[in-house]
């Protein structure tokens, strides 16, 4: 979990990015399971409105190729 000062730090970044720069973010993780990650929702839902706003959203899936490189090893 981030620290209090992380997530108000990362909203930061975020809004001051916002409607002027491009912004790339990966993660395995939904949006509605971002709340377990920052344990604020009250933080969450304003950095993620900032983000989607705008935004093309990709869907990835498949296998790692991190973990399949460690079964090859």
């Amino acid at each position: 979990p981030m620290s209090r000062q992380a997530r108000y730090n990362l909203f930061q970044l975020v809004n001051a990015l916002y409607e002027y720069r491009s912004v790339i973010i990966t993660t395995n993780k939904e949006f509605t399971a971002w709340g377990e990650f920052f344990h604020d929702d009250n933080v969450v839902v304003p950095i993620v409105d900032r983000l989607i706003h705008h935004s093309h959203i990709f869907i990835m899936g498949g296998e790692s190729y991190r973990l399949r490189q460690k079964r090859q090893g």
